[in-house]
């Protein structure tokens, strides 16, 4: 059935982001460490919640003590859990980070031998919800492995390219057997989106550019309305047709 209450949905990855406490430390360094909400849809649902929007995510967690608590905390932060999928097989993932200022933040996740999010299936989702909702937000990780890939185009394909429709590029290689794999995958789920938010690098996966105006021209020649690159220090480039 639809949520007309909702102002956003994102579908994709969610865990626990266990961060170190310190600075300028490899990890075999550090002893002290925060726990956080993680992964790129969720925190973009928390993000729109502190706008004022109300948001829902479209995820998996593991039924553990960690899975339990992004549920928590999405919801004390906002975010509806209402379509959050329990897995009763998989664990809840973690990523731990470096951090390395001023861009330099190497990440390591624990996600095998897979992750919740990505057994998320078609089955699981309210089409209805999708189609109508103002925007709707998923991640390139989501397309690199089933049941998650036929539950986004699935998406997708009940959307039909509606406004706003956003692809965050976020390409893991880690979670891929190559970029050529990558590669065609983003290039169909671009055919079903209005906004593209990349960094360089993932804008050379999806359309072979890293440089900003070349890959933000291609993005668009691929039929986005608005390219966005992101280029760390340097800022964000935003590009209409």
């Amino acid at each position: 059935m639809a949520a007309p209450d909702l102002d956003i949905i994102t579908f994709g990855r969610s865990g626990v982001d266990i961060y170190p406490l310190e600075i300028a430390t490899g990890l075999e360094d550090i002893y002290s460490f925060g726990k956080f909400l993680g992964g790129s849809p969720t925190n973009v649902a928390v993000a729109a919640a502190r706008l004022g929007r109300t948001p829902a995510v479209i995820t998996g967690v593991g039924d553990d003590p960690f899975g339990r608590y992004v549920v928590k905390e999405m919801e004390r932060l906002g975010v509806s859990g209402r379509f959050v999928v329990k897995n009763g097989e998989l664990n809840t993932p973690i990523t731990l980070c470096e951090i390395f200022p001023p861009d330099d933040f190497p990440l390591y996740f624990y996600r095998k031998p897979s992750a919740p999010d990505l057994q998320v299936a078609p089955e699981h989702l309210d089409l209805d919800a999708i189609r109508e909702v103002p925007l709707f937000w998923f991640s390139g990780t989501g397309l690199s492995e089933e049941p998650s890939r036929s539950a986004h185009f699935a998406a997708l394909e009940a959307r039909g390219r509606a406004r706003h429709t956003v692809f965050d590029l976020d390409y893991r290689p880690m979670f891929w057997s190559s970029p050529e794999e990558a590669r065609e995958l983003y290039r169909e789920a671009l055919k079903h989106t209005t906004v593209a938010v990349g960094n360089k690098e993932e804008c050379e996966v999806a359309v072979g550019e890293t440089e900003p105006e070349r890959a933000a021209d291609a993005l668009l020649e691929a039929g986005v309305e608005i390219a966005i690159v992101k280029q760390g220090p340097k800022g964000v480039l935003g590009k209409t047709r």
